[in-house]
């Protein structure tokens, strides 16, 4: 969901009418060219029991014909400066995690500029005009995306940008940098282009589980899915 602020000027009638009018061409425009973003948070759910199932599923649940995916296999990624030791470790965890299946190149780039993706912390979700409240659990990490629709394929625009919220994983009690770096995997996945699952054994959950420290077969086989003959870049 996004949400804007819009202030207006009671005094000047014609401001507002010409306001309103650069507004709603702004949209057409934005529209046409079919650009959007997107909030996927994790969510904590203490309740979550543990399940490590071998995945049967036959039926593909993702294609690069219909999914968002980057344009290439090989993605750069950038860890903000304001990301401590502590976490900077964490999303490297991700990282390696990610690339140990074999399906994508997850690369560092020199600096945020080249990254397709950006890896960093905040302290809180509201911070920085968080739009999503008062979710059961509270969200520990989120990712925006930026997505369009690129000579009829659907790509990844632009950046995508995912935080862990350190004040939420402290509440949380995930404590532990294999807790974290769970939370981690799930966030670098919608980067990648994974949505939320419904199944008991994917780090895509929207309670990310927080007993995993590699990814699942059922994410690694929906991965390769979604980047099947997408080129190597």
């Amino acid at each position: 969901m996004i949400m804007s602020d819009r202030f207006f000027n009671k005094n000047f009638i014609w401001k507002i009418i010409w306001v309103g009018i650069g507004t709603i061409l702004v949209c057409l425009l934005f529209l046409s060219v079919g650009f959007s973003t997107q909030l996927s948070p994790a969510l904590v759910d203490q309740n979550d029991t543990p399940t490590q199932q071998v995945d049967t599923t036959t039926t593909p649940a993702y294609s690069p014909k219909t999914n968002f995916h980057w344009s290439t296999k090989t993605v750069a990624y950038f860890i903000t400066k304001q990301t401590n030791g502590h976490y900077r470790d964490v999303w490297m965890r991700a990282v390696k995690a990610w690339n140990a299946v074999g399906v994508v190149d997850l690369i560092p780039a020199d600096n945020a500029d080249r990254a397709d993706v950006i890896l960093s912390v905040k302290q809180s979700y509201h911070e920085g005009g968080g739009t999503v409240e008062n979710i059961a659990g509270g969200v520990v990490g989120y990712t925006s995306e930026e997505f369009g629709h690129v000579d009829g394929i659907p790509l990844f625009v632009h950046q995508n940008k995912s935080y862990l919220i350190t004040d939420s994983l402290k509440q949380a009690h995930y404590d532990s940098v294999n807790e974290q770096a769970s939370v981690a995997m799930h966030e670098l996945g919608h980067d990648l282009g994974l949505e939320h699952s419904d199944s008991p054994h994917s780090i895509m959950q929207q309670a990310a589980p927080t007993y995993l420290d590699s990814i699942p077969e059922v994410d690694a086989k929906h991965l390769a899915q979604l980047y099947a003959g997408v080129p190597r870049g």
